[in-house]
């Protein structure tokens, strides 16, 4: 930069910070002009603004969706689970009734009679006695009181006890 030029442009600096200083700063052409919005830049921040409200709605709407999957997902778990419950209950039910049948006395016979085995008669059995076995504990009895009978009710109670207290030198 030549002298000249730069007497030039410090007297330009000069003369716009000296117009500058005496009027308002939206008076000043360059610097109303910088902060003014070209109509595209107005235009770039709605569309921005919608497109970002667009994605937080969809990502939303995603999360929600994915819950409510979740949710019916583990309801048909449940549902399930609780036919195989019943299912199992019932099976359980069927196993525990054939376990009764086999251990009834009428089929346990049966069977001992199929395996050759007959009932025994009184002459049959003997009867082993063991030394220092006490045998079945006796129960003494307890002594029986008199019970008085009782066959006054309250009502007459009262009365006989009322006429009792209430007469005359009584």
């Amino acid at each position: 930069m030549t002298h000249k030029n730069l007497k030039g442009a410090k007297k330009a600096m000069r003369t716009f910070f000296q117009s500058a200083s005496s009027r308002p700063i939206a008076q000043i052409p360059e610097i109303s002009r910088a902060f003014r919005q070209a109509p595209w830049r107005v235009q770039t921040q709605a569309i921005t603004t919608l497109a970002v409200l667009a994605v937080v709605m969809v990502a939303l709407g995603g999360m929600y969706l994915t819950e409510a999957s979740k949710a019916a997902t583990a309801g048909r778990d449940v549902q399930a689970l609780q036919i195989q419950k019943s299912q199992l209950t019932l099976e359980v039910d069927r196993l525990e009734a054939q376990i009764a049948e086999a251990n009834s006395l009428p089929r346990l016979e049966a069977r001992a009679r199929e395996l050759g085995y007959v009932p025994a008669q009184p002459a049959q059995m003997e009867f082993l006695v063991v030394k220092g076995y006490p045998g079945a504990p006796t129960v003494a009895a307890a002594p029986t009181t008199e019970v008085p009978n009782y066959d006054e009710t309250l009502g007459t109670w009262l009365a006989r006890w009322l006429s009792t207290a209430f007469q005359p030198g009584g």
